[in-house]
């Protein structure tokens, strides 16, 4: 909404459009005309152009990042759901309990053997820290 805002003036009504328009065409991998369309339609204000390049660098930055419908295609997710329904389980499940109290140190080195046990990962890091002489600073 950022840049539709610079563009055409926050809460216009062709602000409003345009991001709906861009938002759909976003879901179908269509960045390059997303960031046509923005770059012609550059104000002539200084502040609101400065704006508007600030967010079409970001589009072209991150245009990699931001190929949804192929993403969704491939069966990956393309919200922050999954991520931050990760960390509750993974974090919350097993920091915040009832009357727990962690240091920074413990709390990390707790998260990084749940996460190998969670990721299926914990052999190859049980023998890694183990063959480095590093299960001390698990015991600590």
């Amino acid at each position: 909404m950022l840049l539709a805002s610079a563009l055409y003036g926050e809460g216009s009504p062709l602000a409003k459009k345009r991001f709906r328009r861009w938002r759909k065409a976003l879901l179908k991998d269509k960045i390059a005309q997303v960031m046509a369309q923005a770059k012609e339609d550059l104000p002539t204000r200084s502040q609101p152009c400065q704006l508007a390049k600030k967010q079409i660098a970001y589009f072209e930055r991150n245009r990699s990042k931001m190929m949804y419908q192929t993403f969704r295609q491939a069966g990956y997710f393309i919200g922050s759901g999954v991520v931050e329904a990760g960390c509750k389980t993974v974090v919350g499940q097993r920091l915040k309990q009832s009357g727990m109290l962690w240091s920074r140190k413990g709390a990390r080195q707790l998260l990084t053997v749940r996460c190998a046990l969670l990721s299926g990962w914990f052999d190859g890091f049980w023998k890694h820290h183990n063959s480095a002489g590093q299960t001390r600073a698990f015991a600590e």
